[in-house]
């Protein structure tokens, strides 16, 4: 069965092929048997839902994705997301006020990829983190993007990723309460790796959050021992441009400065 598969948005984790689209059919769009709209945000939901009638004169369409129908569901590595990315869970059993995450945690079958995009695999059984170790033990390049929870790292967890080829480790800090944790875990980590390989996403813009508050936490989450980026807060709305502050242009300029690491080492006097 040839397949088309048709995003709302672009991003670093579409794939790359020539049955992957962004948009409305073309005039010379080849024929396929099925169109599928994979859909990842909330916010696409509506331009997902116009891009259905669009395709439906080439194929029958069907949408599906996490904004659709939860976590992880029909997973297929290099199918909806790029080549290199997988998914060995999806869900998280914390239920953080400030998350959107709310699906309880779900182990998937371990597919190969260098790229963990879960929402919290530390929080996966035992088991199965010795299975994802043990295929990451073939990859090269690896990336953690979904982010590591910081009370999670433990030694045992830091020897474990001492003996695979990292690229970025990524750790979270989202609220002020999280601190300890964050340093604690940064600490272990430093042992084996530098601040080039510890990223820290840092939460920023959401209510009653400030420029000052957010360079705090930013220099905070450096100080320790990690590389700062800044990750805009996006309220549940469908429409994300109901989010605090997110068109608001010195928030932008100030998210973009603290997302590349060279200006981050400037800002930090670092040459």
């Amino acid at each position: 069965m040839k397949i088309a598969r048709v995003f709302p948005a672009k991003t670093n984790m579409s794939p790359e092929d020539q049955d992957a689209y962004f948009a409305e059919p073309g005039l010379f769009t080849p024929e396929y048997d099925e169109v599928h709209i994979s859909v990842t945000f909330t916010w696409d939901i509506e331009k997902a839902n116009w891009l259905k009638k669009q395709w439906e004169v080439i194929a029958p369409v069907k949408i599906g994705g996490p904004a659709i129908d939860g976590e992880g569901n029909g997973f297929v590595p290099e199918v909806y997301l790029k080549k290199g990315i997988t998914i060995t869970s999806r869900g998280c059993p914390n239920r953080c006020p400030w998350c959107f995450i709310n699906k309880p945690l779900k182990e998937l079958k371990i597919m190969p990829g260098n790229n963990i995009i879960d929402n919290n695999i530390l929080a996966c059984s035992n088991s199965h983190l010795d299975k994802v170790f043990q295929m990451l033990k073939s990859q090269r390049k690896i990336n953690f993007s979904g982010g590591l929870e910081a009370p999670r790292i433990t030694q045992e967890i830091a020897e474990k990723l001492r003996g695979l080829k990292i690229d970025q480790l990524f750790l979270a800090y989202d609220n002020l309460s999280r601190f300890n944790d964050l340093r604690k875990a940064v600490g272990i980590l430093r042992k084996y790796f530098s601040r080039r390989y510890i990223r820290c996403y840092v939460l920023i813009g959401y209510y009653g959050d400030t420029l000052e508050k957010a360079e705090l936490r930013l220099r905070q989450a450096w100080e320790i021992g990690s590389l700062p980026f800044a990750m805009r807060y996006r309220t549940p709305a469908e429409n994300w441009n109901d989010s605090f502050l997110f068109n608001q242009r010195e928030w932008n300029l100030f998210a973009r400065k603290w997302t590349r690491p060279a200006i981050i080492k400037t800002i930090m006097g670092v040459r």
